[in-house]
């Protein structure tokens, strides 16, 4: 009886593992299909935040600076995709100049190259996520490191008397929102 079931277990083991090598070269086979063909996915990451940053936004006008923001530590990376997305629905609604682009999707005022309403207008995404991630950097390195707290250098200008109490908390919010989908 022992003998058996020691052959049963053994034939179907043996199954297994053959039916495993088959379904994985397989997958294989249709990967190098696929690259030699130039049909690249996009859910091919390079890293697990890359991945997280893009099942959100895909189909928004940021996805073409997944690979900057990606590149930016946890808490940088939260809140560029965060804000974005409160500032701008990920740039569906942001400044141009001259009917171009700004890829300004922060509602970010610097000096460089301004529209006429005083937003920034970057040349390209990378340059975007170059200067407003360094911005967002200094305020983490200033402990500005939550929605609550950024609610306050971003929105208000550090002083939100000028802003009701329920606009300045849907900020914190909606920011928080997205913001906890990337650094969780």
């Amino acid at each position: 009886m022992k003998n058996r079931k020691k052959k049963f277990f053994l034939k179907n083991w043996k199954s297994i593992v053959i039916f495993l090598v088959f379904f994985i070269a397989i997958a294989v086979l249709v990967a190098e299909s696929r690259k030699e063909k130039g049909i690249v996915s996009s859910t091919d990451f390079s890293s697990e935040l890359e991945s997280r940053i893009t099942r959100l936004v895909l189909k928004y006008p940021i996805k073409e600076m997944i690979p900057y923001i990606a590149q930016n530590d946890r808490l940088t990376a939260a809140f560029l995709v965060a804000i974005a997305k409160k500032e701008s629905n990920w740039g569906k609604e942001s400044p141009q100049k001259d009917g171009k682009t700004c890829y300004n999707y922060w509602g970010y005022r610097g000096t460089y190259n301004q529209t006429d309403s005083g937003y920034s207008c970057f040349d390209n995404p990378e340059q975007a996520v170059a200067v407003v991630g360094r911005r967002i950097k200094d305020l983490i390195s200033q402990n500005v490191d939550t929605p609550a707290k950024m609610v306050l250098a971003w929105k208000c200008g550090w002083d939100c008397s000028g802003h009701s109490f329920w606009s300045v908390k849907k900020w914190e919010w909606d920011v928080g929102f997205y913001f906890r989908k990337i650094y969780d």
